[in-house]
C-alpha cells in the first residue's frame, strides 16, 4: 500500500516539510507500507502541472495525506476510492506515522465545504477563476 504527502520540495528540509496543498504542490513524498521506503515524485520530471489521477494510479498510490483538499479534487479523488486524510502538522515522517497509529482523521466532504471561502460559485479549485484562496 502507497501514501502520497505533498512536500515543499526535494531537498533534505524540503522534502521533510508537507506542502500546504496537495493540488499545488510541485513535489510528493510516495511513501511504501510494506518495504517502509519512500521515492520523491516531482512535476518538473514529468510534462504536467498537477499530480493527475492516472499518474496517482500508475503509482499505485492509495492513500493520500494532505492539510488541505480543494473540492473538486475531493471529488474526483472520493469516486475513485482514493483515501484522503486531514495532514496533522508539517513533518512528513509525523503523518506517515499518525498514519500507521490511526491518528489521522479522514476527509469529509463536510471538512471540504466548511473550508469554501469564495464569495460567488466561481472558484480556483473548479474554473480558471483566482476568486478563492
Amino acid at each position: 500500500m502507497k501514501a502520497c504527502i505533498p512536500i515543499m520540495g526535494n531537498n533534505t528540509l524540503q522534502k521533510e516539510r508537507v506542502a500546504n496543498d496537495f493540488y499545488k504542490a510541485q513535489h510528493y513524498c510516495i511513501y511504501d507500507f510494506d518495504t517502509d521506503a519512500s521515492v520523491i515524485y516531482s512535476l518538473s520530471d514529468t510534462n504536467t502541472i498537477y499530480m493527475s489521477l492516472s499518474e496517482i494510479k500508475k503509482q499505485g498510490i492509495q492513500i493520500i495525506i494532505t492539510p488541505n483538499l480543494r473540492p473538486m479534487a475531493a471529488k474526483i479523488l472520493f469516486e475513485n476510492e482514493i483515501e484522503v486524510y486531514k495532514a496533522v502538522g508539517n513533518v512528513t515522517k509525523e503523518n506517515i506515522d499518525h498514519y500507521k497509529r490511526g491518528l489521522l482523521q479522514d476527509f469529509t466532504e463536510t471538512m471540504i465545504e466548511s473550508k469554501k471561502d469564495c464569495a460567488s460559485q466561481s472558484c480556483a479549485s473548479c474554473s480558471s477563476s483566482d476568486s478563492c484562496h
